[in-house]
């Protein structure tokens, strides 16, 4: 190894970010996403979100201030060029406590892609990623309620060029499929019930993500159960 190369590797083994320290996150997490982030002038992590190399929208996270994207754009992390596993959030935050709950079941992430679709994620996106990782498995991280199971739906839906709407009244869910047929198919299921296994099973359509929950059905997401662990 030459002497640039050693101290290149000496400066991402001493990796250490200040914010996500104080939340538990292990230095070999932190060095996933360190290329992937920056700071602000108050010291708050900062994440992009780009569309066609154009800035769309920042995500900020600091001790008392959060700010999420909402956005066509989108963030990544990780392994660009042939990742094996893509993983889908709303937020970079959340994909950080992820990685640094999860990274043993993983192997610390190698090949895998994270990608921060902002809080209203879009079929265009989807179908963006779809193209350029087609022959990944796709993964969802998405909130541990009806809005992020509604979503996991969703980006299943999309990854096979199909649509269904989704509404709520008096606790039951009614899922349509999106279609130019003047009976299109429609399932209904109790909001208690619903998830995206239960959707997939009623509506018939074969299961092509892996979707991904706290264990803690308390908390509504990784973030969430880190931050609260942490005392926050």
């Amino acid at each position: 190894m030459n002497t640039i190369s050693k101290i290149h590797e000496d400066e991402a083994d001493n990796t250490f970010i200040p914010l996500l320290s104080v939340l538990g996150v292990g230095l070999a997490v932190q060095r996933l996403f360190v290329n992937s982030l920056h700071f602000d002038h108050a010291g708050r992590l900062v994440f992009n979100y780009y569309a066609n190399d154009d800035l769309k929208d920042s995500e900020l996270f600091g001790f008392k201030t959060v700010k999420l994207a909402c956005t066509n754009g989108l963030w990544y992390a990780g392994d660009q060029h042939k990742p094996t596993n893509v993983f889908l959030f709303f937020s970079a935050m959340e994909a950080i406590a992820f990685a640094h709950l999860n990274s043993s079941k993983f192997n610390g992430f190698g090949r895998c892609l994270f990608v921060a679709l902002g809080v209203r994620p879009s079929k265009q996106q989807i179908y963006l990623l779809r193209k350029q990782f087609r022959e990944c498995k796709f993964h969802t991280v998405f909130s541990n309620d009806l809005i992020g199971k509604v979503y996991d739906c969703k980006a299943s839906l999309w990854l096979t060029n199909k649509d269904c709407s989704f509404t709520l009244a008096d606790d039951i869910v009614t899922v349509t499929a999106v279609t130019e047929n003047e009976s299109p198919k429609s399932v209904i299921i109790g909001r208690s019930q619903f998830s995206y296994f239960s959707f997939h099973r009623q509506f018939g359509k074969r299961s092509n993500i892996k979707t991904h929950k706290p264990n803690d059905k308390n908390h509504l997401s990784f973030l969430g159960y880190l931050a609260q662990k942490k005392g926050f």
